[in-house]
């Protein structure tokens, strides 16, 4: 009568995954050999009283195939995967307090602080967290620029050069690496305590130091950016892409700078389309001087 009760309110042994397999154990309750596992609730239950014999049972039996990037998370019983992030350092933290012995508060004190390495590469840590953060990032963009740190960091590379420097240098090589469009220009503006010049050093010794081929500018990505600091709509920005897609096709670009030739493709777009901008407003919003567009402007239209 019990059982038919515990199996009405549980539900079907198909449905629990309740398996039929006798187990050793005995009932404490009423001695009956008839103790099975439930495998949704991880339990051993008395078919004739319903007494949890054991509330913690762990499942051996092998796991389910997984075909799809959906079903290996959805199966993963592993923690969290350790980050660049996160994983600065693990230290035991003990309360001055509970220490009796004047010696071992003296340990204690020394425990407590930093070393050079650690308070360099947290400070550094946070500024990139930081740096993503303000120019909406992905976060592997951040972990990335953390790994080439930590690296750069461990080369001896950072004694005697700017923190700051090295963290806006990682943040926009991890940015090129991942063909993601932001300048430098862009993480300067979010790092007051530094200069531009600073960055692009400590971005050669980055390059130089870690042996990495840094891919080619994505110039047609950085279009959409200037076209809304210009005002233009979304046909012009499409036009110059195209404009600029054909210069690159035919011209070599080697050495010059991507704003020039961004503006002079958005200048003929807009006067294409009736949407005409001054050239004065137009290498003002790319950060070029007039004299620079009328060059791009003339090679555009050879």
């Amino acid at each position: 009568m019990i059982e038919q009760k515990l199996r009405g309110y549980m539900g079907t042994d198909t449905d629990l995954g309740i398996d039929e397999t006798e187990y050793q154990s005995v009932c404490p309750e009423c001695r009956s050999s008839s103790v099975v596992i439930d495998q949704h609730r991880g339990e051993l239950i008395c078919l004739d009283c319903g007494t949890v014999v054991q509330d913690v049972v762990y499942d051996f039996a092998q796991e389910k195939r997984a075909f799809t990037a959906e079903e290996v998370e959805s199966r993963r019983h592993n923690g969290s995967p350790i980050s660049a992030l996160s994983d600065i350092s693990w230290t035991t933290v003990i309360r001055p307090s509970d220490v009796a012995s004047s010696e071992l508060k003296r340990a204690v004190k020394w425990n407590s602080r930093l070393s050079w390495e650690k308070k360099n590469l947290l400070i550094a840590v946070n500024e990139i967290k930081r740096i993503c953060t303000n120019l909406g990032l992905p976060r592997v963009i951040a972990e990335s620029a953390a790994v080439m740190y930590k690296k750069v960091q461990k080369m001896n590379v950072l004694r005697g050069r700017s923190i700051t420097g090295f963290v806006g240098a990682c943040v926009y090589l991890a940015c090129r690496m991942n063909k993601i469009p932001r300048s430098v220009n862009d993480i300067y503006g979010e790092m007051p305590n530094t200069t531009d010049r600073d960055i692009r050093l400590c971005y050669r010794v980055l390059v130089n130091e870690l042996q990495v081929k840094v891919p080619r500018i994505n110039t047609t990505a950085l279009v959409p950016k200037f076209a809304s600091l210009l005002g233009v709509s979304q046909e012009t920005a499409t036009l110059a892409e195209r404009n600029l897609a054909t210069y690159e096709a035919v011209h070599n670009t080697t050495g010059k700078d991507p704003k020039g030739m961004i503006a002079a493709a958005l200048y003929i777009a807009a006067k294409q389309m009736n949407e005409a901008r001054a050239q004065h407003e137009v290498a003002t919003m790319c950060g070029i001087t007039e004299v620079t567009l009328r060059s791009r402007i003339k090679e555009f239209q050879q």
